[in-house]
């Protein structure tokens, strides 16, 4: 069974890129037919972010990605991604590859599999020793110790899809919620994902809506309050009064 790892790294050019932490970027789609996925940001990116992905084999004994599978390098060389954005990866595997935000080049043997899939997103110096991981996916059941010395679970920053998927997409809630962050629970539960096992699924395309939150419940301002207090005194006095 071939196994290929995508694994996601953030440069640290910036105090935003720094503040990523797990559970911040999660998958929401995976298309194994078209070699593409998208993520959503669970917190804001800032621009001249650059990720690094690539389909390599994280070995946990040695602390390092490896293999000869390509390594994709996304430039966030447009603008800021904000906090609920998605963000679309197209067709990875050839000269048109695409990214919805910012741009994306590739070195190596560029391919997804859609048997033994995992996928990666973690942050690093370089694409090969991650310092941290921020989420992961597996069509493999994590398999051959790939949570291992992560610091990830299943649930917890990583989703394990049904076996054989061939295309999966996030179903669940998109606004509602009280935070960005509150959203990474749903998104890695696989029972709130529509998965496909078969058949030619290149051209489905994912939902790219954004994430939202809810509105604050705006908190009563000292003013107001002072002016509440006003008229409470008053119809005080006036019911003294009026005894």
């Amino acid at each position: 069974m071939q196994r290929i790892t995508v694994a996601v790294v953030a440069a640290l050019g910036t105090s935003a890129a720094l503040a990523v932490d797990a559970g911040q970027l999660a998958f929401t789609s995976f298309n194994a037919d078209e070699d593409g996925w998208s993520v959503v940001a669970l917190t804001d990116l800032a621009a001249g972010t650059t990720i690094y992905f690539s389909e390599r084999t994280w070995d946990a004994a040695a602390g390092t990605f490896a293999g000869g599978e390509a390594t994709y390098r996304w430039e966030l060389d447009d603008g800021a991604v904000a906090a609920g954005s998605v963000v679309r990866f197209a067709s990875v595997n050839n000269a048109g590859r695409s990214a919805s935000a910012g741009s994306i080049s590739a070195s190596g043997v560029a391919n997804l599999s859609a048997t033994g899939e995992t996928l990666f997103a973690f942050l690093g110096a370089t694409p090969d020793v991650p310092d941290s991981f921020v989420a992961a996916l597996s069509t493999e059941g994590f398999s051959g110790g790939q949570l291992d010395a992560t610091g990830l679970g299943v649930g917890a920053g990583a989703l394990s899809l049904p076996a054989g998927a061939d295309y999966g997409e996030y179903a669940g809630p998109r606004d509602g919620l009280a935070s960005f962050g509150d959203y990474a629970a749903l998104v890695n539960d696989a029972s709130n994902w529509d998965v496909a096992i078969s058949g030619d699924l290149s051209a489905r395309q994912p939902d790219l809506a954004a994430f939202s939150v809810a509105a604050p419940v705006p908190e009563p301002s000292a003013y107001a309050m002072l002016l509440t207090g006003l008229g409470l005194a008053a119809l005080s006095v006036r019911r003294r009064t009026s005894v």
